[in-house]
């Protein structure tokens, strides 16, 4: 068995690879279009791919990797997804794995894993992420501040790693953005509409400053609530403190990361395949 990096001349077989194998549901041009987004000075590859001796593809383990600012720090990410080799190569799978995470002076993230995967990463020293998820009303309620959630006009309100994550993730149909609180200082808010509860709810997946939720989240509350949404939901670390009234549970998908320097409140789901893909 033969491993090799996937290039971009091999996502469009990646791609349709991925929708015959591992999702129908997704559509093999969004399988390869997730892997193209340039998030990364230096992009090294798009994971890994499992051939046969006569170039067969068998496996594939896609990756996204990022250049995020963090605490004024530039940090290098790797985020292996979408681990899928057909059932007779099953053996050979783990290489393809080990080909990405000895990629040296990387941060990795897992976020999708199945109950396997996550045992199979963990016995590779990644570690679970916490678990704790918040639910919130979005509550009307008055307070100074701006809201803006016109995509044309929300990168004016942002400044330095809270513009650049909107400018790398606008284009992404399934995403919404707003950006709010006071002008000069304004946080970048990212979510994807769902449901809890038969409620129509605002699934929040970023906030550019975690304390903002603290300070300024009347002004989020009541936007998202005018969107028709009662209540959201977000990772208790992603925020400094709980919303009031939240109710507190925990996330049932594990999330997984390889770091030696980085607190659990610092990994976050901006460029991963969360973002990339409406899952």
């Amino acid at each position: 068995m033969d491993v090799q990096p996937i290039r971009e001349a091999d996502l469009p077989v990646v791609g349709e690879f991925l929708h015959q194998h591992l999702n129908r549901k997704i559509a093999a041009q969004t399988w390869s279009d997730s892997l193209r987004h340039r998030w990364a000075a230096a992009q090294p590859n798009h994971g890994m791919r499992l051939l046969t001796p006569e170039g067969r593809l068998v496996g594939v383990l896609c990756a996204v990797y990022s250049d995020q600012l963090i605490a004024g720090k530039l940090e290098r990410f790797c985020n292996p997804h979408s681990w899928c080799v057909l059932d007779e190569f099953r053996h050979a799978s783990i290489n393809l794995v080990l080909a990405v995470i000895r990629q040296r002076d990387y941060h990795f993230t897992m976020f999708t894993p199945n109950p396997k995967v996550t045992q199979v990463f963990m016995g590779l020293r990644f570690r679970l992420l916490d678990d704790a998820l918040l639910y919130f009303p979005n509550l009307p309620a008055l307070g100074g501040g701006f809201v803006e959630a016109r995509p044309e006009r929300i990168a004016q309100h942002l400044e330095g790693a809270a513009r650049a994550e909107f400018e790398a993730h606008r284009a992404i149909p399934w995403l919404r953005f707003v950006a709010f609180g006071p002008p000069g200082n304004a946080c970048l808010a990212i979510y994807k509409r769902g449901r809890w509860k038969k409620m129509a709810c605002a699934m929040i997946s970023h906030l550019s400053d975690p304390a903002s939720m603290a300070r300024h989240g009347p002004l989020l509350r009541r936007h998202l609530l005018l969107q028709g949404m009662p209540v959201s939901r977000i990772e208790a670390r992603f925020v400094t403190a709980a919303p009031p009234l939240a109710y507190r549970t925990q996330r049932t998908q594990p999330k997984l990361a390889l770091t030696r320097t980085l607190a659990d409140a610092q990994i976050r789901d901006v460029y991963s395949e969360l973002m990339a893909l409406d899952i």
